[in-house]
Formats: C-alpha cells, structure tokens, sequence
C-alpha cells in the first residue's frame, strides 16, 4: 500500500532534491574563507571612503605610491553595499552578502536550464555540477558575483530571443549594463557573449549554399545590433566614464598578475571544482560534436571559455556556465506543454526549508560576528595592529602583498606600501616587493624598505627573519602571526 498518491510523493521528491541542491550551495559557499578573502578589506575601505566623503574615488586614497595618482574603483556600487551590510551587521555582513548570492546564483542556473532540460532529477543534477566547478569563486566575498548572476540572467534572455523569436526582451539587456558596470568590470564578458549572439546569423549565412551577398546583408538585423550599442553606451553610464574601459585595457595588459595571485593563476587540479570544470569541458566539447547541426554561438563561447577559464582559476565559472548551456541544450527544446516541470510550489516550500535550516545551521557553524573576529585574528595580524595603534607608530608603513587590504581597513591612518590591487602598483613594483619579502638575494636594496620607518611582517615570511639582523630596524613586537620592526633612527627618537 502506498503511503503518499503520486503527486505528493513527486512533491516530496523533489522538494528533498532541491533542498539537497541548496545544502550544497551553502555548505560550499559559507564558511570561515569569507574572512579570509584577503581584497574584501579594500573594497570595505572604499566603501566607508565613499560614505565619509559622500564622493567617489578618483585618485588613490590608500597607498603611498598611489596618492595623486588616477584609481578607478571599478565596484564602487558594490563595495558601497558591503560596506552597509558590515555597518549594520558587523563582519556577518559578509555571511550575509555570500549566502544570499550563492542561493540566488544557484536559482538562476536551475532556472535557465530546466528551460532546456525536461528531465527534473538532470535538472538539479547539472545544477549541482555547476554549483561544485564555481564552488571558488561563490565563496567569496567579491563582486564577481554579480558578473556571474547577470551572466546567467543574460544567457536566459538570449535563450527567450531564440525560443520565442521576440527581440524585446535583447532591451532588458541595457538596464542590465548599466547596472553590471558599476558593480564589476566583467561586465566586458557580457558585451562578449551579446556580441557573438548576434554575429551567428551572419556566420549561418556566410556557410549557406549558394553563398550570396544579399543573404548575408538580410542575416544582419539593425535592431539587434542597435541593442549591442545601447548597451556598450550602458557601460559608459558610470562615475568614471569611458575611463573605465581605460582601465579594462591597462588590466588585459598585465601579465604579471598571472603569476604572483594565487586566484588568476591556473587550475591545479588538487581539488574538486577544478575537475568539476574538466568534466564539465569534456561534455561540452562532446556534446558539440555529437550535435547535428552547430551552432557557433556555442562554439565560439565553449571556445572563449576554454581560454579565460584555464588560463585563470577565478575566472572558472565562465566554461561551468557556457559547457552546461551547451549540455542541456543537446537535447531538442521541449514545448512547455511537454516539460514536466520543477514548479513555483517546489521553490516555495524548499526556500521555506532552507530558511529553517539557516536559522539552525548558521549558529552552529560558528559564523557570528565573535567568531569571525576569532577567526580572522587567526589569518591576520589583529593583535599587532592594535599595538601599533596603542603606540601611535608613523609611517611609511612597508607590508606585504596579501595583507594590504587588511591593514587599509585597520590601519586608515597609514597609508600601505602594496596591496591587491594590482593595476595601481604595476608587475615591476609588485615583482620586486614579492622578491624582497621572499629573501631574495636583492632584499637589502628595496627602497621602499630602506625608507620604511615601520614593518608588519608575517612570522613566517623569510624577511620577518632576515629584520632580525638588520641593523636599519629593531623589532618592537611579536606574537604567533606577525611581527612589527621600526626603523631604529626612529625609535630612538
């Protein structure tokens, strides 16, 4: 004898599969890295700037080489919000802020492709997938996050456009713009994939037998394309204004940040994601080769994806999505009155779930405002921070790469020698301080070294040690994270 009739058992069923699905998203997102994430602090520091001056940067506020000099924060918009969100709830904000955009990232993606897939459990399944080859970059708390979400929220507007033949919904994607370029500069990846949508008309004419001018001309439709420049000048409503894109050029220029940040450098394939991304690439590419007939707006973004994808970690979610358009797409779409669809009802009760489950989980997780300042004391140097506030120590400061956010945000009043921010320093400057902090054979000769009167240094950076026997400089201060070195004229004085 059953227990359930068979629409409450398919209710149940897959009520427990999309809770399954969001259990995944915020065991992967929400976690003690939120802290952790070394460039939060800046766009934190930004966003307070902002608030105090009631203006948006246009020079550097932060950095001794930088004052006076042309900074474009390019996630204005964003580092405003996070900053709101730590303002009214301490560094939970930031819980906050990752858990919400992982739920919403995750709705996104189901969405978009059980408009291609009729099958539910495969549904969730590529979802699922999805959500473990981007699980680097959904904990985070970065603006990036919303390049991923107006990504998805693209690729379904463009979906509609080709399902339903109704070009309105391409001028959604103006508002969308201008939006995405004040929150992050990837909005560029948007234009891109907008750009290719609308050149595939005209390569499928270009292939056509017989070729013929006048079929080309006729595949090249003035509306669309009047979309793409709406949107382009979309971009340039922004504080900066077509300076932004001067610093989109100057960040393709850099080479070296490729190789000193741990986050634009390539797959290792230690972890999961990362072979979640090959799978995903193998079933993309499979997929295109199976198809009958090909489609270069797929091609060509499986292949642009293959490229940004591998050559950086961060950029990861760029093949996951476009490979798992191009999976569930495989299949011939299936009217609506054919789909068995997850419905309204499902999402319904499964976000009713997960707000209880949040309610339970988040406490026990260890993630309130206490717990993260203990955590991040842990990965930062809390504690000597306070003890250069408590004795007043002047700059300059010299720090290393990966705590310069940090100390932007505790330390306002000392402007840092570097910081993440890699577009302001330049690959030589930066080279050279990551050679000096490594102990390199030219370590003495820094300049900026020689004229800092103050140095925090991890304790177990090699120059930590190597100040040790520095006659320029004494050491004020130690504990099991950092240590602090004042220039010895000055702390004679």
């Amino acid at each position: 004898m059953k227990i359930f009739s068979t629409p409450n058992e398919l209710l149940i069923r897959r009520v427990l599969l999309l809770a399954s699905l969001y259990y995944l998203i915020l065991t992967i997102s929400v976690s003690e890295f939120i802290v952790n994430d070394p460039d939060i602090y800046w766009h934190l520091a930004t966003g307070k700037w902002i608030v105090e001056h009631g203006v948006i940067p246009s020079t550097d506020p932060f950095s001794q080489y930088g004052q006076g000099k042309d900074w474009v924060a390019y996630s204005w918009l964003f580092e405003l919000l996070v900053y709101g969100l730590v303002k009214l709830f301490g560094s939970f904000g930031l819980v906050i802020y990752v858990a919400v955009f992982a739920m919403g990232i995750t709705t996104a993606l189901l969405l978009l492709i059980r408009k291609l897939e009729p099958n539910p459990g495969i549904v969730i399944g590529l979802t699922a997938l999805g959500v473990v080859a981007m699980a680097p970059t959904l904990m985070c708390p970065r603006p990036w996050l919303f390049s991923i979400l107006f990504f998805i929220i693209e690729l379904d507007i463009l979906l509609s456009v080709q399902r339903t033949k109704n070009q309105r919904y391409l001028f959604i994607l103006p508002v969308l713009f201008v939006a995405w370029a004040n929150l992050h500069i990837q909005f560029i990846y948007g234009l891109f994939v907008l750009g290719v949508f609308l050149i595939e008309p005209i390569i499928d004419a270009c292939f056509k037998k017989p070729f013929s001018v006048k079929t080309i001309a006729a595949s090249f439709d003035r509306k669309s394309w009047l979309v793409l420049l709406l949107c382009f000048l979309a971009t340039l409503i922004n504080p900066y204004h077509v300076k932004l894109w001067w610093t989109i050029f100057d960040i393709m220029g850099q080479k070296g940040p490729y190789t000193y940040i741990t986050e634009l450098q390539a797959m290792t394939f230690r972890t999961a994601p990362d072979w979640a991304v090959l799978g995903l690439t193998i079933g993309g590419a499979y997929s295109i080769g199976q198809s009958k007939k090909i489609r270069p707006f797929l091609v060509i973004i499986f292949l642009a994806g293959v490229f940004i994808s591998f050559r950086s970690l961060r950029d990861g979610w760029f093949i996951a999505l476009s490979t798992l358009l191009i999976i569930a797409s495989s299949h011939s779409i299936p009217s609506i009155s054919e789909r068995y669809q997850i419905r309204k009802i499902h999402i319904l009760i499964t976000t009713f779930i997960i707000g209880l489950f949040l309610l339970i989980w988040i406490p026990k997780k260890n993630l309130t405002n206490t717990e993260l300042a203990g955590i991040t004391a842990k990965h930062y140097p809390m504690e000597a921070v306070n003890f250069i506030k408590n004795h007043a120590y002047s700059g300059p400061l010299y720090n290393h790469f990966n705590w310069g956010g940090f100390l932007i945000w505790h330390l306002p009043q000392l402007p840092v020698s570097v910081d993440g921010r890699s577009n302001i320093f330049g690959d030589e400057r930066i080279e050279r301080s990551i050679n000096t902090w490594s102990g390199h054979k030219s370590w003495e000769d820094d300049p900026e070294l020689a004229n800092a009167k103050l140095v925090i240094a991890a304790l177990d950076m090699p120059l930590s040690s190597l100040l040790k026997l520095d006659t320029r400089f004494e050491l004020v201060y130690e504990d099991a994270i950092a240590t602090v070195y004042v220039a010895k004229s000055t702390h004679e004085k």
